[in-house]
């Protein structure tokens, strides 16, 4: 199973980062290799977006399904649906003591079916980089 975990310091008040989090149509678009997302409803995600996976390139077709959460997270299901590719995820908000606001991404994702013994070893790689520059982005564009 491959995962994704980072953390961001980022200079800004907690309730402005707590609604950036919150308001999905902010961030999605920071994916790397973005193509468009879509909301089949208030809970889940669409998105599709480029996936770089050493030698091959294809787009990817994943719905974020939003579980119970609170201000200072986002929790949700992973379900592929261009590829048998499944996992979970959260973006979470802590205070440091310094005043700084933490976001932490961590992503998990694997792949299933007849090619999982090819996949599985390219996610291990994919969605750490991918976790690291989405909250990359995501910060930056949180301080705006």
């Amino acid at each position: 199973m491959a995962t994704g975990l980072y953390s961001e310091n980022i200079q800004i008040e907690r309730a402005r980062l707590q609604e950036f989090i919150q308001n999905k149509e902010q961030w999605a678009v920071l994916i790397p290799g973005y193509l468009h997302h879509e909301f089949p409803n208030e809970q889940n995600m669409i998105w599709v977006f480029q996936g770089d996976f050493g030698i091959i390139q294809k787009a990817v077709k994943v719905e974020l399904k939003g579980k119970e959460s609170n201000p200072n997270q986002v929790l949700f299901d992973l379900v592929g649906l261009s590829d048998p590719i499944n996992g979970d995820g959260y973006f979470e908000i802590t205070q440091n003591q310094d005043g700084t606001c933490q976001l932490a991404g961590n992503l998990t994702m694997k792949a299933s079916g007849f090619l999982a013994g090819m996949m599985n070893p390219i996610l291990e790689k994919f969605v750490p980089q991918l976790v690291e520059k989405l909250v990359q982005e995501m910060a930056v564009k949180a301080s705006i």
